[in-house]
């Protein structure tokens, strides 16, 4: 089965291709589910990070969508990238209550079916480490289920402003891709950086809440 494209959708897991992420080599929270741990409601999500290129109401049926639409489907524990043709797991994840809540992430092998998705020959990377994301609720179902919130991304530390559109002139490099002054626990490996323990991932989620505005994020109905 060939997957869509799905770097530019992810929930909890930056893009595949992304540098200045913060992970684990193995995972801090134990990813068993456990009883009294927050959810969020099953079902389709949206995302701020839809592709500019392919537009489309994800309020509509899914055999509506143009072929190049893909989104997010929410399952306990999971957490699935569906489009029009097709549905496959892209990553797990485990939900753990706090202020505010912590999302530790775990990417699918399936990703890697796509031929378009080279597998990383690296494997210490947040490809295959996990992942670190704050969620704060902004909205919740009659079940105290979450159906609306903001996403803070574990970042590595302050990184200089975007490339400009037109090339830096000759003898100026381009800006780096990870920063220069990792949050405290932070060892920086190639373009991200390994988090010792939780308490440097929480350090990190609550400085990169000062870098960058959150991230919303929206339960739209219970089934594609």
């Amino acid at each position: 089965m060939r997957l869509v494209p799905v770097l530019l959708i992810a929930l909890a897991l930056p893009a595949l291709a992304a540098c200045n992420q913060v992970y684990s080599r193995r995972p801090l929270l134990s990813e068993a589910r456990e009883q009294g741990d927050p959810e969020l409601r099953p079902g389709l999500w949206s995302t701020a990070h839809a592709p500019d290129n392919c537009p489309f109401d994800i309020r509509r049926r899914l055999g509506d969508w143009p072929d190049c639409a893909v989104a997010l489907e929410v399952r306990r524990g999971q957490i699935f990238s569906v489009s029009r043709h097709e549905r496959a797991l892209f990553q797990t994840y485990r939900l753990v209550d706090g202020q505010p809540l912590l999302m530790q992430s775990h990417l699918s092998g399936e990703v890697f079916k796509d031929p378009r998705v080279p597998e990383p020959k690296d494997t210490d990377n947040p490809v295959y480490g996990w992942t670190y994301a704050a969620i704060t609720p902004l909205k919740t179902d009659a079940a105290g289920r979450i159906t609306e919130a903001q996403m803070v991304q574990a970042e590595c530390g302050p990184v200089p402003a975007p490339a400009p559109a037109a090339p830096p002139p000759p003898g100026r490099p381009a800006p780096a891709a990870v920063t220069a002054q990792p949050f405290a626990g932070l060892v920086i490996v190639g373009a991200n950086c390994v988090a010792k323990d939780l308490d440097a991932v929480k350090n990190a989620l609550a400085e990169s809440a000062k870098l960058k505005p959150p991230s919303p994020i929206r339960w739209i109905r219970d089934t594609p």
